[in-house]
C-alpha cells in the first residue's frame, strides 16, 4: 500500500504525550526496524532529524510519528515528505501501549 507524500500536517497539542518507548525517536526506530536517517522527513529540509513528530493527513488513519527537525517540527501549515519516509503508527494500542 503507497502512501501519499503530500498533504501532511502536525499534529499539535503532542508535547506532553509519552510512550513506553521513552522518546517517540526510539518508538520509530522499535517499530519502523531502520536506522535513525540523518535528514528531515519533509520535503526540501535537509537539517538533521532530531526528534520523533506526529504527523497527520486527511487521506491517511491515524496519527504517524517521522524522522524531523525541530524547525519543521514547528511548521504550522502543510507540507510534502520525502518519498519512500517510514511513517509509523502513534496509536500506543497498535505499537508500545
Amino acid at each position: 500500500m503507497s502512501i501519499t507524500a503530500s498533504g501532511w500536517s502536525n499534529k499539535k497539542g503532542t508535547a506532553d504525550r509519552s510512550c513506553n518507548c521513552g522518546t517517540w525517536k526510539d518508538h520509530w526506530i522499535k517499530y519502523s526496524g531502520k536506522t535513525w536517517p540523518m535528514s528531515c522527513s519533509v520535503n526540501g529540509c535537509s537539517n538533521s532529524a532530531t526528534l520523533g513528530a506526529h504527523v497527520w493527513n486527511p487521506a491517511v488513519t491515524g496519527e504517524k510519528i517521522v524522522p524531523m527537525c525541530a524547525s519543521c517540527n514547528g511548521l504550522t501549515g502543510s507540507f510534502d515528505l520525502k518519498g519512500g519516509i517510514t511513517l509509523e503508527s502513534a496509536n500506543k494500542s497498535e505499537t508500545c501501549g
